[in-house]
């Protein structure tokens, strides 16, 4: 005769994962608000390619590198954006690269590319932003770590 065997209680975990700290939050929801403007900055500049809005700078200003310039942040704000919205490194660092270039363009080469002071303090403003709230956050995880090693070896 076949015997039936029982099947014990499922064991659940006893320790309850500690909530994300608070600067972390704020880290992730500051990326995604900055993945949505360089998302929308992304299609006003292809809708500015395309003839569809007006180019929000001079349009007589239309020289070789400044053209290159406008296709360079067309083509990696987007990617930026992804990156920043799924909070990868490639994403980050190329939100990085891509605010770095306009910031070195925009004020080492205002002769070619104008200059555009409000913008880029709004871009430098934003990076240091970004490496406050990283720094902090940081910092929050690794209390938790120390808490969460400190609470093991109890």
């Amino acid at each position: 005769m076949a015997r039936i065997e029982t099947i014990g209680a499922p064991h659940f975990p006893t320790t309850v994962e500690p909530a994300r700290p608070r600067w972390r939050i704020a880290h992730d929801v500051y990326l995604k608000a900055m993945s949505l403007a360089y998302l929308g900055w992304a299609l006003w500049e292809w809708a500015a390619i395309i003839g569809v809005v007006p180019p929000i700078d001079d349009p007589g200003r239309t020289n070789l590198p400044r053209q290159g310039a406008v296709l360079f942040f067309a083509a990696l704000d987007p990617v930026a954006a992804v990156g920043l919205w799924l909070g990868s490194a490639w994403g980050t660092a190329t939100w990085l690269v891509v605010t770095f270039a306009r910031v070195i363009i925009h004020t080492g080469y205002a002769g070619i590319f104008g200059w555009t002071g409000p913008w880029t303090i709004v871009q430098v403003v934003s990076v240091t932003i970004y490496l406050a709230l990283f720094f902090l956050a940081e910092r929050a995880d690794r209390e938790v770590r120390k808490r969460r090693r400190g609470s093991e070896t109890a």
